[in-house]
């Protein structure tokens, strides 16, 4: 299927979508019989689908009859009646294929839909809702309940902070909704609690061996391109709990030598991988200055792991960029949502080093660490789909790695959002200024305005700027995401400025308050591109929902740090030829395209990397396949 696909994709969908619409056309024949019934006989049409989607060459006829008992249940119990566009994706869910639908579009209401399908005349089947955190996991648990109940499927959340045995409970429901990390965890911590336990354990801590029997039937993953493609490669792990670190001394004496070493004599930052390079000359003069403390490395590990540990947490890992600190603790930061991820920890030390870094006594590394993907995990269902607004641009790495197939769904109403030519300035100073500039000309007309921001310290920073012109505004990044819902809720209000980060509040829509849509709509102003293009379209998809009116611009500078993928000659030739314009957008059309390529060039990066962990991931499934590979030999 996957060559078919690749090679006639766009005739696929097109011949797909006119199936899907002759579906719904059937469904939406059936509304004026299901509308004058009881709730008591809706009930009772429910009972008559799953008798007869026990003869599952009938699935063609039940199927219509399925959509619009959820779309009358639908309209009854949340108020909301699905649009046929929203009964079309979740027929694409249900198949097993990708929904790429834009922001505002309702993909929330699609999924309980879809694992009703999926269960009908199947009592043992089960769906997994995973979604981009926990807020919205709980929040469409919640508010799909009433819709669930009602078609007579039960219900369970998996939040953090649950004890083992709610989990267990909520693991029975047909449907689960939890955060994609949440369930990853589980997966990890059950090997470890079916270990054998003693007798005495057994009967005085019986909660010990309890384990969380999930069953991984069909998962529907919310924003699937961030999941399975952004964060496909970054591990997942768990281990023994520790305290302190036993090697305190050598990260702290790390930290003091890494900082007398000097760039391009003893080591080079390589930006593209995120990494440093110590030199020859570098570990010599590193030893030299270790002097005896060298003799306190445990056996097996090289003094210069740690000096590169704690170099690049002086030069790569950048406060409120990567992490925040928090309670004491290092809290990495999400770079492709730009929320935090508690508990995470950066691998082979340097979560050691950024400690030490900020003046944090270093916890221990993880020993005997169970750890897994999500490229890895998810591939474990039997049934896989998903729903974002960006997914076609990834269309061969979904149908290669994971076999599905990318189903563009039209919008419920035409778009009318303007998306305005970058303007590209030769510093950052400028840049900032055209910026305060367009917020104070979008202001004045009370409009609302959302700031797309690369970064915590960038957000911050223009927070300040704004502060010293006495312009009112909410900030929303991983340092108040508790605030996230409130903050979002009313960005769409006159004259409100929101300040985001990344992609903070995805998930939740922006609603335009009265009038706001006669004056233009939301204005959005993105401050820098990201290191993803498809992150800047979800920024994108935030304004111009359902049809509203409004508008968007990038404000960029040849100083900006994407720019450091760059063709650095180019970049130069660029700088070179606009000297003496540091006020004036630049008018060079390849200005813009240093950073269409800088993104390229990140893309195909990336790409070739997951390609590698995936290949290696493929060879160890068919180890474990003959009986050469176990599942403890996952544990480092």
């Amino acid at each position: 299927m996957n060559y078919w696909y690749l090679t006639f994709r766009s005739l696929w969908q097109k011949q797909q979508l006119r199936r899907y619409r002759s579906i719904v056309a059937r469904a939406n024949k059936l509304e004026p019989r299901l509308t004058v019934l009881s709730n008591e006989q809706l009930s009772e049409e429910v009972r008559r689908l799953h008798n007869a989607a026990q003869d599952r060459s009938r699935m063609a006829d039940i199927i219509p009859q399925a959509l619009a008992l959820g779309r009358e249940f639908s309209q009854r119990t949340l108020k909301m009646r699905h649009y046929d566009v929203q009964l079309i994706g979740t027929l694409v869910l249900y198949e097993g294929h990708i929904a790429e639908m834009a922001t505002g579009e309702g993909k929330t209401l699609m999924a309980p839909l879809a694992a009703f399908l999926h269960k009908l005349g199947r009592i043992d089947r089960c769906t997994h809702i995973a979604t981009a955190n926990e807020y919205l996991a709980a929040r469409d648990a919640q508010w799909m309940f009433p819709l669930c109940q009602a078609l007579q499927m039960t219900v369970g959340l998996i939040v953090p902070g649950q004890n083992t045995a709610s989990r267990a409970e909520a693991y029975q429901k047909d449907i689960v909704y939890t955060a994609a990390k949440e369930i990853v965890f589980d997966s990890l911590r059950d090997p470890i609690r079916k270990k054998k336990m003693s007798p005495a354990e057994a009967i005085l801590r019986p909660q010990k061996g309890l384990t969380m029997n999930p069953v991984y039937d069909f998962v529907i993953i919310d924003e699937i391109d961030s999941v399975l493609i952004d964060q496909a490669r970054s591990p997942i792990a768990i281990g023994a709990d520790s305290a302190s670190s036993t090697q305190l001394e050598l990260y702290r004496q790390a930290a003091t030598i890494a900082g007398k070493l000097n760039r391009g004599s003893h080591y080079r930052l390589m930006y593209d991988d995120s990494q440093v390079q110590l030199k020859d000359e570098g570990k010599a003069q590193a030893r030299k200055l270790a002097g005896g403390i060298l003799r306190m490395v445990p056996p097996g590990q090289k003094w210069e792991r740690y000096i590169t540990c704690a170099l690049a947490a002086r030069h790569i890992y950048k406060k409120d960029d990567h992490y925040v600190v928090r309670d004491n603790k290092i809290v990495l930061i999400d770079e492709n949502t730009g929320r935090l991820m508690p508990g995470r920890q950066l691998p082979d030390g340097i979560h050691q080093a950024l400690e030490i870094q900020n003046g944090i006594i270093p916890t221990a590394e993880l020993k005997g660490t169970h750890q897994t993907t999500y490229q890895t995990f998810f591939r474990k269902y039997k049934k896989r789909a998903g729903m974002t607004g960006t997914a076609e641009m990834d269309a061969f790495e979904f149908s290669n790695v994971y076999d599905l197939a990318v189903v563009p769904i039209p919008t419920n109403k035409p778009s009318q959002r303007k998306v305005w030519p970058d303007q590209i300035f030769r510093t950052k100073q400028a840049k900032y200024q055209a910026v305060l500039d367009e917020i104070e000309k979008i202001h004045q007309t009370g409009r609302p305005i959302l700031i797309g921001t690369g970064s915590v310290q960038i957000s911050e920073e223009l927070s300040n700027m704004l502060q010293q012109k006495e312009l009112p505004h909410e900030v929303l990044n991983a340092k108040n995401h508790a605030r996230e819902a409130a903050i979002i809720a009313e960005a769409g209000q006159p004259s409100r400025i929101t300040i985001i980060t990344n992609m903070a509040g995805r998930g939740v829509d922006i609603v335009l308050g009265a009038g706001i849509a006669d004056k233009g709509g939301l204005g959005l102003i993105g401050t820098d591109r990201s290191i993803i293009r498809r992150l800047d379209e979800q920024l994108i998809g935030r304004v111009g929902r359902q049809g509203d009116p409004g508008d968007c611009k990038f404000f960029l500078s040849l100083k900006d740090d994407i720019l450091r993928y760059a063709d650095r000659k180019k970049v130069f030739r660029t700088r070179l030829k606009t000297r003496g314009n540091n006020h004036l957008p630049i008018d060079i059309p390849r200005a813009a395209k240093l950073f269409a390529l800088a993104q390229e060039r990140i893309k195909n990066h990336a790409g070739k990397t997951r390609q590698q962990v995936y290949q290696g991931e493929k060879y160890r499934e068919e180890l474990r396949k003959k009986g050469l590979w176990q599942d403890w030999m996952d544990a480092r």
